[in-house]
């Protein structure tokens, strides 16, 4: 079966496999609900959804799970992802608008706050801070690297591979090194977090790969859901996701300096 969209029958993938399992009386409630709001159910959240259908959290993960997906959030990327392949390749803005909205929603949603203020907190320990994005990831390092020494938290940007490369050998232990890989890039830096370990450099990593081989190696991470998009091989993955976590953690720095300056 397929989900309506815009008056029109479609074969969704997913749910097409979904079918095919052996579900629970529970979760043919689920999947017959999803056929039926499929357009909807993009756009809203996990409690939400199983508010709608009397279920529990729980339940909607363990559905999404079964089909071979983490949880609820992977669920609805999965669902976007083959809507947009089926419809009209040619995206207007008033599609494009609250298909970023929910994804800013869920990336929101998702987010660790226990680990972004520890983040914050490595960030403003007067501690060495290096802070490194390379191509366009350098927007938000740059960003994150000059409000955080306009509040007089000095850090260093690096944005070059190389030069990070050669400088992690003579960083101290106990400083802190943030990073930022947002296009599939990572396994090239694992030398250089593999190094920081042993140095006992502490790392930040920001990243939207869930299965980056940094992430065992991070002294703390947090991962968004953007996407990795390339259009005729130039990166066009958009960084919201990274940028707001940027942003927090720079109003979490600002506050911490107007609390001091209180004090």
């Amino acid at each position: 079966m397929a989900g309506a969209c815009g008056g029109k029958q479609m074969m969704i993938p997913l749910l097409e496999k979904a079918r095919l399992l052996s579900l629970t009386e529970t979760e043919q409630e689920i999947l017959d609900y999803l056929e039926k709001n499929i357009t909807a159910v993009t756009y809203i959240g996990l409690s939400d959804l199983s508010a709608r259908l009397y279920t529990s959290n729980a339940t909607i993960v363990r559905f999404c799970q079964k089909l071979g997906l983490k949880g609820y959030h992977e669920f609805k990327f999965q669902i976007r992802s083959e809507l947009e392949q089926l419809s009209n390749p040619t995206l207007t803005a008033g599609r494009l608008l609250p298909l970023s909205a929910a994804r800013f929603r869920d990336n929101a949603e998702a987010m660790d706050t226990e680990k972004l203020n520890q983040i914050a907190e490595l960030l403003t320990s007067g501690r060495p801070v290096y802070i490194y994005g390379s191509s366009l990831s350098s927007i938000p390092a740059k960003y994150l690297q000059i409000v955080l020494t306009t509040l007089d938290y000095p850090s260093i940007l690096i944005e070059w591979q190389r030069l990070l490369n050669g400088l992690i050998y003579g960083i101290s232990g106990g400083s802190v090194l943030l990073a930022i890989t947002a296009h599939g890039d990572a396994p090239r830096y694992l030398p250089v977090f593999k190094k920081a370990r042993e140095q006992g450099i502490l790392t930040i990593l920001l990243t939207c790969d869930e299965d980056s081989p940094l992430i065992p190696y991070s002294t703390v991470s947090l991962c968004t859901n953007d996407e990795n998009r390339e259009y005729r091989h130039v990166d066009v993955n958009p960084r919201i996701g990274i940028l707001t976590i940027i942003q927090i953690l720079i109003d979490l720095a600002a506050q911490k300096r107007n609390r001091e300056k209180a004090d």
